[in-house]
C-alpha cells in the first residue's frame, strides 16, 4: 500500500516534535553562582549597649581576605528610631543596605555598592570600639558614608 508524501511528512514532523519533548528538563544556569555568605553576626545597639566587637572584627577580616560574609547592626537614635545597616562583603567590595526609620532624617531603604571599607574609631569610645567608613560608593545617594 502506497502512502502519500504529505501524510509521511506529517508523521515525521509529529515524531520529531514528540521526541524533542522531555519529561526532565536540563538545568539552565541563570548567571554566575554567588558563594554562600559567612554569617559574622548581628548587634542591636541602644544607648551604647549591645556592641558586638567579635562580629565587627569578623566582617573586617572578611573584607581584608575577600571572604563573602554578612554583618548586621541596628542602632537606635536618641528618639528611639531604628536605623539598620546590613554589610555584605562580596568578591569586589561591600554592599551596604541601610533601612532608616529615623523620623528626623531621610527615611527609607538605600542600597550602596562600595569598593573601599576602613575601620574608624567610634567617637568618644576609649575602649577600642570601631565603626566603618565606606568610600567609592554608587547607588543609595552617597559616595562616602560611615556605619557607626
Amino acid at each position: 500500500m502506497l502512502r502519500s508524501p504529505g501524510r509521511s511528512l506529517a508523521s515525521l514532523a509529529l515524531f520529531l516534535l514528540a521526541s524533542s519533548c522531555s519529561s526532565s528538563p536540563d538545568k539552565v544556569q541563570s548567571g554566575p553562582l554567588t558563594p554562600p555568605l559567612k554569617q559574622c553576626g548581628t548587634e542591636v545597639v541602644k544607648r551604647g549597649d549591645g556592641y558586638n566587637g567579635a562580629a565587627r572584627e569578623c566582617i573586617w577580616q572578611a573584607y581584608r581576605n575577600h571572604d563573602p560574609s554578612e554583618f548586621t547592626t541596628t542602632r537606635y537614635t536618641i528618639e528611639g528610631d531604628p536605623v539598620t545597616y546590613r554589610l555584605e562583603v562580596t568578591l569586589t567590595g561591600v554592599v551596604v543596605v541601610v533601612n532608616s526609620k529615623d523620623r528626623y532624617a531621610l527615611r527609607g531603604v538605600f542600597r550602596h555598592e562600595c569598593r573601599n571599607l576602613e575601620r574608624i574609631m567610634q567617637e568618644g569610645a576609649d575602649d577600642g570600639r570601631f565603626g566603618f567608613a565606606l568610600s567609592a560608593c554608587s547607588g543609595g545617594g552617597a559616595e562616602r558614608f560611615a556605619v557607626p
